[in-house]
């Protein structure tokens, strides 16, 4: 076989015999760098053994031993994915031109079976000994999650209108809703959209999760509508959510007054009554109560939440007999002469006279806000505009005061648990996901898609807890000390403060104070 020398040097010499290029060595001097240079201008060599190359370079002299072979003018490869294909072109520049070239790319792009997404603009910049992008396939574009949106209950939150005639005390505490009204709908997942790949085979995209929608059964209905599930309320009432389920309560509206027409009510579930309760009458109910009458209440017997909030627009005239009990929070315009016993928050409007208010913390929201006469028992705060009044009348503030460790000790391993069960939330998720997307064909798995789902619900239900503890463990956090009694504006003599058992009696006016307990005193700021 003819052996053709193509490069010699007084170093090295390397030869062409057949398919194959060797390279002898006379004398050492030539570095690998160098001898990299001179093999920039033989493209067309593919290194097979870069041992041969060192030993010929670092041992000189050294016989001819075969190092490499031909290259392939033209070589196609393509990516692990098979969604790009490149080619590289082993040639002088000179040889890019004419059709002949492009000719043979097409040639060897078919020898590969490369059919999709070849790119024609890339044959007009072709340069040699670099891989060029020449086809590019079609990436599956993922199929979107479905989306989910649910009736959102209104935020309970006082809102003061003072407008130097009448002053309002508005809330939205109970939603309500009519039988057939919207509480809910799932846009359903989609597919997505197919790809493909430079052989022209397809890729099936990740379809959409279908989340599913949690509602009771027995209050709320679904219509499939085209691409849409939607919840329609089966019954007029209150609408509620227990975790992720959302349902419609009883819910009892009573138009007039309570009185000799009605009698006591004693209701299981939400209560609104658009008059007032007249005196002498009581109501009560397991969740949240409303009376939205402008005038209020007088000397009622007795309204009483078992579970719920109360609120009462009109605020409350107790003629000394008067008794408000709720498990969560008290909402008034104003109160006198009554006594209130609330488990958590009691928002006063705008006064409170002669009442007895045993709470977690009172506030009185307006910046007219003044407490007069009686005894207030919070356990972490008090807040208001004015406290006493000029005629002096005493009034008593105690506040029993809470140990600030212990309640961030409870928010770290609140916030812990949180952690945890979201954790285990996003699981059940997951599978809840699985199971809708799939659910015709899994009946027979029918019993585990329900105790998911209940698992599920279950979770949120406690996480729902946590977080609204955690909420307000923060917001008893920010109070100063360990038990705080806030006076926006003004302080009367004859007023008595009393946190954590330590007295302090007011003796002459004071502008804008907060008493908190400290390290064992009151202290003022």
């Amino acid at each position: 076989m003819e052996n053709t020398i193509i490069y010699s040097s007084p170093y090295i010499e390397i030869s062409k015999s057949g398919d194959g290029y060797y390279i002898q060595s006379f004398k050492k001097g030539l570095s690998v760098g160098e001898f990299n240079k001179i093999l920039n201008s033989f493209p067309e060599i593919q290194i097979s053994n870069f041992v041969v190359i060192k030993e010929a370079l670092v041992f000189a002299p050294q016989e001819p031993r075969r190092f490499g072979s031909t290259k392939e003018k033209i070589k196609v490869e393509v990516s692990g994915d098979k969604l790009k294909a490149y080619v590289t072109i082993y040639a002088d520049k000179s040889e890019l031109t004419g059709p002949d070239i492009i000719t043979k790319i097409v040639e060897k792009l078919n020898e590969k079976g490369i059919i999709y997404g070849i790119k024609s603009d890339a044959f007009l910049n072709l340069v040699p000994n670099q891989p060029i992008l020449i086809a590019e396939g079609l990436v599956p574009i993922p199929g979107k999650d479905s989306i989910n949106k649910m009736y959102k209950l209104k935020e309970v939150r006082p809102e003061i209108k003072e407008d130097g005639n009448v002053d309002h005390y508005e809330l939205n505490l109970i939603n309500m809703v009519k039988e057939g009204d919207w509480l809910g709908e799932r846009i359903d997942a989609d597919e997505g959209k197919e790809g493909r790949n430079v052989f022209g085979d397809p890729l099936k995209p990740l379809p959409g999760k279908n989340y599913p929608l949690l509602y009771d059964k027995n209050s709320v209905r679904e219509v499939v509508e085209g691409n849409k599930t939607v919840l329609y309320a089966k019954r007029s009432g209150a609408v509620f959510f227990q975790g992720d389920r959302i349902g419609v309560s009883n819910h009892l509206e009573i138009e007039e007054n309570v009185g000799v027409k009605t009698g006591n009510v004693n209701f299981d579930g939400f209560l609104t009554v658009k008059g007032t309760v007249e005196d002498n009458f009581s109501i009560a109910s397991t969740k949240d109560i409303e009376i939205l009458s402008e005038y209020g209440v007088g000397n009622v017997k007795e309204i009483k939440s078992h579970e719920g909030n109360i609120y009462i627009k009109g605020g409350i005239v107790g003629k000394g007999k008067t008794v408000i009990r709720c498990k969560k929070n008290l909402y008034i315009k104003y109160v006198a002469d009554a006594d209130i016993y609330c488990d958590e928050s009691v928002h006063v409007g705008f006064y409170c006279l002669n009442s007895n208010i045993t709470a977690k913390e009172v506030i009185l929201d307006s910046m007219k806000g003044q407490i007069m006469g009686g005894t207030i028992n919070a356990e972490v705060r008090v807040v208001t505009a004015i406290l006493g009044s000029s005629s002096e009348k005493r009034t008593i503030i105690k506040v029993k005061g809470f140990d600030r460790s212990d309640y961030k000790d409870k928010l770290d391993e609140i916030s812990h648990n949180i952690d945890e069960i979201k954790l285990e939330v996003s699981k059940c998720k997951q599978q809840l996901a699985i199971f809708a997307n799939t659910y015709d064909s899994w009946q027979n798995r029918k019993a585990e898609y329900e105790k998911i789902v209940a698992h599920y619900n279950d979770l949120k239900i406690v996480l729902l807890e946590y977080e609204e503890s955690r909420k307000k463990l923060i917001s008893y956090l920010r109070t100063k000390g360990e038990g705080e009694i806030s006076i926006l504006k003004r302080a009367f003599p004859n007023s008595m403060i009393e946190i954590k058992g330590i007295q302090k009696e007011i003796q002459k006016p004071v502008i804008r104070v907060s008493y908190y307990y400290n390290e064992g005193t009151i202290k003022e700021m």
